[in-house]
């Protein structure tokens, strides 16, 4: 039945549906509610005080976030409590630092603010309003700041400000960072605008906007006088630190890439503007590491740590900031396994990084490395995802994000030494959410119909199905392209998902979450899998995932369905286009639509694409779901936010035209001033409970399930595996 979208969202707003025959999805089976997921919270950010006493997080409950205190052995205490916006009903603090043992400064919509841990009460600092960014010298007693488009320096004893830029050009500018003697500061300048997308079929009452960067620069200004030393660079991210690298003698490092992504260089810059490459890395397919590749200098401004994968895995490097040679670099770590998210002692002689293990890619620990000896020590060992360790500014503990089975993300902190007990700082789980209720996910490999290769994956059966009954089955396809699952709560953007999963888990779906080829975390041959072939044979992974749930005896072959988000939603619109019978429903969240719309200025994808739509128009119209729509055979809905600035509206708006125009039926929602990934708990909320009456309306009610044809079998008899 194809519905217009004034029905949809009338008839879904009443809680009315069309006449289907069925009465909506059963009653939860378990404490999993979909109200409960909606309000998970989640602490990011941890840093320590300047005495080590103490660690400050942000912590964000579906939108709203606030600025709190660990307190070990007690609850987390609330530094500020800011009002939500009462149109966008969100609240944010962008960035926070400590400038004394029991102040910190924060921003927050663009102003400064100061709180103290003992009064608990922000007040607002005169003088720093419209302040974009921020950063605090290593004495912190100056600061350097954004505002009105231009750096400035101030004094935060003498209360003192001076502007040290005078851009005339429209550059953006941000990320100020003081060198170790606080006499320059780094930043970024970058070129932007909004440009309207031209999108003929809305008529000339509505426009699409589409925010445009180029022309990224390194700025390097003195806090005395003279104009800055501007040159290019293509990391505004510095390798994932949390602000641009300063080294020992006034040296910024920074990376390269270029066009193609297929070269990565580590340089050290001066601040006159010359540059020296210390490391190189170049891969044919494209340079892909995405999980916490950072790069970071050590305290003494004398070493640089990084990850290559150079060996085939993402490893552990230090190599001398000075170095003439790579034969300088030390490799730190070995093995067929992954390692990211380094971070250095406050004496420089070691760097904590978590890493996962041979034969299991799917979880992380937490091990320190000793520079001088290479002698490595295991800190953090618990199963689940381990990651984004700190230093105590003395070098005793470390402050660390975990997800388990039992939890989502949440802020721990441990001691160094061997054999130490971590401690738990948070609890971001709802009342009434019963851990027990929780299903583990379970390692899994299966053949692609692509190649036979093996796809790595989860596999979610509830402790109580009974298993010599048929059940429905789901298929959740994680976005980015290079993100990945895990045998634990997913720790990042996709958490909300994973708690979805969940409770389709509780609800009687057998859940698979394939990790196909371009996902990070393994080696380098599956992670650069997808190069030259978006749509290919990723897509060919994921429909593997649906012959693989036939083989299990407690699935109903016929009722199997797919959804994803962002890059998991173009994998789902693939997925339904190159085997319109296998899946019996499908639902696309925000996916793109058309690559060559989409790639505009964004150089990773590129990269993945491997050629541009001059150079190879094939594989742009192959990787278009929009251009061949018509494919489609099966029930879909598609459900987007206004807000999204990594998958523009856009996209979805062009999927929903030829869908109109084809006549093929299919439901959807937008949500208002939602971002990307869904944040607010009523939009999470609403958007699980459409999920949740989608897939039990298609897989659950239906007394005759749509056959399910499998596509063409692979012949894997010359495939050695």
């Amino acid at each position: 039945m194809k519905l217009t979208l004034v029905r949809i969202w009338l008839l879904l707003s009443l809680g009315i549906f069309p006449a289907t025959g069925f009465a909506g999805p059963e009653a939860p089976k378990g404490s999993i509610t979909i109200e409960r997921i909606a309000d998970v919270k989640y602490p990011t950010e941890q840093v320590w005080s300047p005495d080590g006493k103490h660690v400050a997080f942000l912590w964000d409950a579906a939108g709203k976030q606030d600025l709190f205190l660990a307190q070990p052995g007690g609850a987390p205490v609330a530094l500020t409590d800011f009002p939500v916006d009462l149109d966008i009903l969100t609240s944010n603090i962008t960035h926070f630092e400590w400038s004394t043992n029991d102040e910190i400064i924060f921003s927050t919509n663009n102003n400064l603010w100061t709180v103290s841990i003992t009064t608990r009460k922000p007040m607002r600092m005169a003088g720093y309003a419209s302040v974009s960014s921020f950063s605090l010298s290593a004495d912190r007693a100056q600061i350097a700041y954004v505002y009105e488009g231009q750096i400035w320096v101030g004094s935060l004893t003498g209360k003192t400000q001076k502007q040290l830029t005078r851009f005339t050009d429209g550059s953006r500018l941000a990320g100020p960072s003081f060198s170790a003697d606080s006499n320059y500061i780094a930043f970024t300048a970058t070129y932007f605008s909004d440009l309207p997308e031209p999108l003929p079929f809305n008529g000339n009452r509505l426009m699409a906007i589409r925010s445009r960067t180029w022309g990224q620069r390194l700025g390097v200004v003195s806090t005395f006088s003279g104009d800055p030393v501007m040159l290019p660079t293509t990391d505004a991210n510095f390798g994932a630190a949390n602000r641009i690298q300063w080294g020992a003698g006034n040296v910024v490092v920074n990376q390269w890439f270029s066009p193609d992504r297929k070269t990565r260089e580590i340089r050290e810059t001066t601040v006159a503007g010359e540059s020296h490459t210390v490391w190189k890395d170049y891969d044919p397919r494209w340079w892909s590491l995405a999980n916490g590749p950072r790069t970071v200098t050590s305290p003494d401004g004398k070493m640089i740590a990084f990850m290559s994968d150079r060996t085939g895995w993402a490893h552990l490097y230090v190599i001398p900031l000075d170095a003439t040679s790579e034969g300088q670099a030390k490799q730190l770590s070995k093995g067929e396994f992954g390692d990211g998210y380094a971070a250095w002692s406050p004496d420089s002689k070691s760097v904590a990084f978590a890493h996962s293990e041979v034969g299991n890619q799917q979880e992380r620990f937490i091990s320190i490395a000793d520079v001088a000896t290479g002698k490595i020590e295991h800190v953090v060992t618990a199963r689940g995802v381990n990651y984004d360790p700190a230093f105590s500014p003395d070098g005793s503990k470390l402050a660390y994000m975990r997800s388990a089975v039992e939890h989502p993300q949440e802020l721990y902190e441990v001691s160094v030494e061997a054999g130490s007990t971590p401690m738990r700082l948070t609890n971001s789980l709802p009342d009434g959410l019963n851990p027990g209720d929780l299903t583990a996910p379970v390692a899994v490999h299966y053949p692609s119909l692509q190649d036979g290769k093996p796809v790595p994956a989860t596999l979610m059966v509830n402790k109580n199905l009974d298993k010599t009954k048929k059940y429905p089955a789901i298929i959740w396809i994680h976005g980015s392209g290079a993100d990945q699952n895990y045998l634990a709560w997913h720790p990042g953007a996709y958490r909300m998902y994973y708690a979805a999963c969940e409770y389709f888990a509780q609800q009687g779906y057998v859940v698979l979450t394939p990790d196909y080829r371009g996902s990070s975390g393994f080696s380098r041959e599956w992670t650069t899998g997808a190069y030259n072939d978006l749509g290919g044979g990723e897509t060919q992974d994921v429909n593997a995932g649906a012959i693989y749930l036939k083989t299990l005896p407690y699935v109903d072959p016929d009722r199997i369905g797919v959804w994803g988000l962002s890059y998991g939603g173009f994998m789902t619109l693939q997925s339904i286009i190159t085997a319109p019978k296998l899946f019996a429903a499908a639902i696309d969240v925000a996916g793109v639509g058309d690559w060559e719309t989409y790639t505009t200025g964004n150089s990773a994808i590129l990269g993945r694409l491997g050629a541009t739509p001059i150079t190879d128009p094939g594989e742009y119209d192959r990787s278009a779901p929009v251009r061949h729509l018509e494919k489609i055979e099966r029930p879909l809905m598609i459900l987007q936010g206004t807000n999204d600035t990594n998958v523009p509206l856009w996209e979805t708006l062009k999927v929903v035209d030829r869908l109109e125009k084809l006549g093929t039926p299919f439901d959807m929602a937008f949500f208002p001033g939602e971002i990307h990934f869904f944040r607010r708990a009523f939009v999470l909320r609403d958007a699980w409970r459409r999920s949740d009456e989608f897939f039990y309306e298609h897989l659950v009610a239906p007394a005759v399930p749509l056959k399910s044809v499998d596509p063409k079998p692979l012949n894997l008899s010359a495939q050695t595996q």
